[in-house]
């Protein structure tokens, strides 16, 4: 179900064991001395403050595993923290950039070192911090641990985002919207009791508390003030379930806990507004409606096969309470279109599941169904200037079940699955590309080396490469989208690469560990195609490696002139000819409005010389400036030997055409 509900047993321990204590507010990172003023940093009850010249850049949740590995480096660990100066600020880090347990802060303290910071517990009175502090040539000057109270007192609770529990879509989206009847994640600070060692979570077979831990949540909207159930109630996140009687329209919604309440967080609620439970950061939640099991990618789902999808904000059903479990399971119609791919599938079944708040959705997979590893599946609720498109998700299917086939993939589904278990997987990547904006043409070569958490390897690679006829979107509330996925670069030595025009070597980029790159290579270096054989020397991490990638007679995008201008609701046609038979078509697109923005991928095949992207995928986007490419990329060719260092590699060669675009 919910990916915070998988993860909150582990969160509720770390916190239930802070490593130190002390009474005072403010904590010098060089020294490790705390005190009632001075010092770098400052808790304030709702987030961190940093105090006199000192800066800090909120680098986001990474958990104790990833802070260990990235931070514990010395000379590496400055690096990477120089390598944020762009984020650097006196704005205190809160809850509104999900300030959580396990969030890792940089900090460039009043004495210019470098720190960084985990956190361990959190509560409206006090935080516990691990930390590290190097001066600029990496040496350590200070480790530990420090628990900081909040002078300010029990401050009120606060809510700063309201959150379909398994779309996670942001507010700011053209797709946003929350059902009544559907369970939602409320995130804040000070909106319950802390946490203790016994789970939070209540028993969904019974019914649901409408007070948990202190903490009582109140929705109105017009006339009508409803008291929403609780699956949980932790001081950073609240669950429940919008009840159905909940009108539609704008209102507002609070949360009270000792004695304070919250200022009310506004709120708009809709018909449907249908969200997909998905794990491993894009795979859907969908188990078989025979035994039960759920499909992965080494037991895929099948054409003729029943499954069931998971999720929430189908909309009401007044036959249920939303407090106890339904007793009624009525198949509601709040979604009018279900895609697998590029093709409408239809719902057998949709409406309530066995708990509250959460929907099923009862499909065949159809005989025409795409097959691949990351079939992409999206459903859209209402219709005409009410349609909502849902989050879109990922779902393995095989012509005969078992394990899926995909050539766009980086590794196999095995692979994937035994490096997954891995705590660090080390990849590399090499890229041949010809680039053409604005009518001018440039050749490049790159070089990629780096490493990431096994654990989230299955959720990088599935959202960076959907199977062909498939789109994945990525949306952010900022106009500088932050990915959610942290790397450490990788010293693979000294690269270049030998086409038939010639030898170039790749620079490093200062700041940007494990990145070649050869941005300016002379022209016609690429465009007339062939073998590109890239050679590194090796270096602390990677060892000698030489491969090459074959790349020829790139497509060319025939209506770039008309595709400027992108109409949401009706979709996007591009139109190519040429292509290798090796090769596919990837359509990117881009969207930005204040403070949002939105970019979409789809992978196609090449051969029908068009495509189009659905509305589905287009109306996750804002109305706004942005840009439009169409690339040609050859399927990704793996090394014939895998570096030493690391666990694979693989080479492309890219053609693309870059424009810009306004949505509509």
């Amino acid at each position: 179900m919910s990916k915070f509900l998988h993860s909150l047993a582990a969160a509720v321990l770390i916190a239930a064991a802070p490593l130190a204590a002390s009474a005072d507010t403010n904590l010098n990172l060089d020294t490790g001395t705390t005190g009632s003023s001075g010092g770098d940093i400052i808790f304030t009850g709702s987030g961190l403050a940093v105090v006199g010249s000192a800066t800090q850049a909120p680098i986001g949740l990474v958990g104790p595993t990833i802070f260990a590995l990235e931070y514990n480096q010395g000379v590496a660990s400055v690096a990477l923290l120089e390598s944020e100066k762009g984020l650097y600020s006196t704005a205190p880090i809160t809850a509104a950039l999900n300030f959580a347990v396990n969030y890792v802060v940089a900090v460039h303290t009043n004495a210019g070192n470098y720190a960084a910071l985990l956190v361990t517990a959190l509560s409206s009175s006090s935080i516990t911090l691990q930390y590290l502090t190097y001066d600029i040539s990496g040496t350590l000057l200070h480790s530990g641990t420090a628990t900081l109270q909040s002078g300010s007192g029990t401050a009120a609770p606060t809510i700063t985002l309201v959150q379909n529990n398994y779309s996670f879509i942001l507010p700011n989206a053209p797709n946003y919207g929350i059902a009544p009847g559907s369970l939602v994640l409320i995130s804040g600070s000070g909106m319950a009791a802390p946490e203790s060692s016994a789970s939070p979570l209540q028993d969904p077979s019974k019914a649901l508390p409408t007070i948990l831990n202190g903490s009582q949540v109140t929705l109105a909207v017009g006339s009508t003030s409803v008291n929403p159930a609780f699956y949980y109630a932790i001081p950073g996140y609240l669950a429940v379930v919008i009840p159905s009687n909940t009108p539609t329209g704008t209102g507002t919604i609070s949360v009270s806990y000792g004695g304070q309440t919250s200022t009310p967080f506004p709120i708009t609620i809709v018909p449907h507004a249908f969200g997909f439970d998905y794990y491993g950061g894009a795979l859907a939640a969908v188990t078989d409606n025979g035994d039960g099991h759920l499909i992965t990618t080494t037991n895929s789902a099948k054409p003729g096969e029943q499954i069931v999808l998971w999720g929430a904000g189908d909309g009401a059903d007044t036959n249920n309470t939303d407090v106890s479990p339904p007793t009624h399971f009525d198949n509601l119609s709040g979604i009018t279109a279900l895609y697998f791919g590029g093709v409408q599938v239809p719902v057998e079944y949709q409406g309530r599941s066995g708990y509250q708040g959460v929907d099923q959705i009862n499909v065949q997979v159809p005989a025409n169904a795409p097959t691949g590893c990351a079939v992409s599946v999206v459903a859209v609720t209402g219709s005409g200037a009410s349609a909502l498109a849902s989050n879109i998700v990922a779902l393995p299917i095989a012509a005969s079940g078992g394990t899926c086939s995909d050539p766009l993939a980086f590794v196999s589904p095995s692979q994937a699955s035994m490096l997954s278990g891995l705590t660090t997987v080390r990849l590399g990547g090499v890229i041949i590309g010809q680039s053409t904006d604005a009518g001018m043409e440039s050749d490049t070569a790159e070089a990629i080396f780096e490493s990431i958490n096994g654990s989230l390897l299955t959720g990088y690679l599935s959202s960076k490469q959907p199977s062909a006829g498939s789109c994945f979107v990525t949306q952010s509330n900022s106009t500088t989208p932050v990915s959610p996925f942290t790397f450490t670069g990788l010293d693979a030595g000294t690269v270049s690469v030998q086409g038939p025009a010639g030898t170039q070597q790749l620079a490093t980029i200062p700041g940007e560990p494990g990145i070649y790159s050869a941005l300016e290579l002379p022209a016609g270096f690429v465009s007339a195609g062939g073998t590109f054989t890239f050679t590194g020397t090796g270096g602390a991490d990677v060892g000698p490696f030489s491969d090459a990638v074959n790349f020829t007679n790139p497509l060319v995008w025939t209506n770039s002139g008309s595709d400027g201008t992108v109409s949401r609701a009706s979709g996007l046609t591009v139109n190519w000819t040429g292509g290798a038979s090796n090769t596919f078509v990837q359509i990117y697109g881009y969207a930005a409005s204040t403070g949002f923005s939105a970019s979409f991928v789809c992978n196609v095949p090449v051969s029908p010389g068009t495509y189009t992207v659905p509305p589905a995928v287009l109306l996750a986007l804002p109305a706004g400036s942005g840009a439009l490419s169409v690339s040609n990329y050859t399927n990704p060719q793996f090394f014939s030997s895998t570096p030493s260092g690391l666990d694979f590699a693989y080479g492309m060669g890219v053609a693309s055409t870059d424009i810009s675009a306004t949505y509509q």
